[in-house]
């Protein structure tokens, strides 16, 4: 997966610049718009400062605590809508290169204490060998150069070393479709399917499969992470890649429906020894 991290911190810091200009025209100290807001005061900091997103909800509060109105209310409500769901183009996001990309990718999962993915006809990138990453890659619109995919096939294989972080939990929910899209010959999907098995094994690590033969009358149409802060803190993020856009939604109540859609998923899930059973069954069809 990669993340256009850097153009959603933009839009959360001109957010946070005109939220504070809310507050300096009222008169008010950080302290007193947490009072008036719920908020704890740390926090109204870091939304300023455009280390954190502030959901509808809290602009609309800010708003109300600083007596808003006019071309001021609407600047602030355009950029907390602009800001609750981040779509960039992958030509935009490409101009800064692939590696920036997977390095955006590693800093946003740095922060997660908990990450849940969905695919339905691919394999994450924490779980990819390097050929199978290099051919994600370089199925890119437009494709990268050859030297840059090896840059980038580098960094995220760095990336996965966060799997062997016992303090972080890690869940992966794939379609068998995903186990069975071959992007190379027999003996790539085949070391590919061993490399799930291996990460499934860690303890910190669930590696959950739906079958071909499961009923699933659950929405499934495209993959997608959720990235949660570490012990409980900080916020959560959804990702979810386009053909030509990746979107960072960090709206609660939209964060909130893709992770009701991966418990359902999870429920038609098979795990451990059944789902063993499945990789096996798809690495031994490979001819």
């Amino acid at each position: 997966m990669t993340h256009p991290f850097g153009e959603l911190s933009a839009q959360r810091q001109h957010l946070g610049a005109a939220l504070r200009r809310l507050r300096v025209a009222a008169g008010l100290s950080g302290e007193q718009v947490a009072e008036r807001t719920g908020l704890s005061q740390s926090r109204v900091s870091r939304i300023e400062l455009g280390q954190q997103s502030a959901p509808l909800t809290v602009v609309e509060h800010w708003a109300q605590a600083t007596g808003a109105t006019g071309p001021a209310l609407a600047e602030v409500m355009d950029l907390a809508e602009a800001a609750a769901t981040q779509a960039v183009s992958w030509r935009q996001a490409m101009a800064r290169g692939l590696v920036r990309l997977q390095q955006d990718s590693r800093a946003l999962e740095a922060g997660a204490g908990t990450i849940l993915n969905f695919q339905s006809v691919s394999i994450p990138g924490l779980l990819q060998v390097p050929e199978y990453s290099r051919r994600v890659l370089a199925a890119g619109y437009p494709p990268p150069d050859a030297q840059e995919i090896a840059a980038a096939v580098a960094v995220r294989m760095d990336r996965q070393v966060i799997l062997y972080d016992e303090t972080r939990s890690f869940e992966f929910i794939l379609s068998e479709a995903a186990l069975r899209w071959r992007l190379g010959p027999p003996t790539l999907m085949r070391a590919q399917l061993d490399r799930i098995a291996v990460v499934a094994a860690l303890d910190n690590v669930t590696v959950g499969v739906i079958p071909f033969a499961a009923e699933v009358n659950e929405w499934h149409d495209h993959g997608f992470n959720i990235l949660e802060g570490r012990g409980g803190a900080g916020e959560s993020v959804a990702h979810v890649e386009t053909l030509t856009s990746g979107l960072t939604i960090t709206d609660p109540a939209d964060v909130a429906a893709y992770r009701t859609a991966f418990e359902r998923l999870r429920a038609a899930a098979v795990f451990d020894e059944e789902a063993q059973q499945v990789i096996t069954g798809v690495a031994q069809s490979l001819i």
